[in-house]
């Protein structure tokens, strides 16, 4: 399978989203623990306020980095 994401020469992300694409979201709550949350939005997923995680593209059950957020 071909990676669906690509990236620009700015590190911008870019796919065609298909029938049955989810989304997610991980990384580390206030508590230290680590978290993993799971839409069907990518406008969602996109306004979670991310601390040291990344953001995917889950399709057909593989993810694919579309964002990694390192503050």
């Amino acid at each position: 399978m071909n990676k669906p994401v690509t990236f620009d020469e700015n590190g911008g992300a870019s796919w065609t989203q298909e029938a049955g694409d989810q989304y997610v979201a991980t990384g580390v709550d206030r508590s230290g623990k680590r978290f993993v949350f799971t839409g069907s939005n990518w406008r969602h997923i996109k306004c979670i306020n991310i601390w040291q995680g990344s953001r995917w593209l889950l399709r057909n059950g593989k993810r694919f980095l579309i964002e990694r957020v390192c503050n």
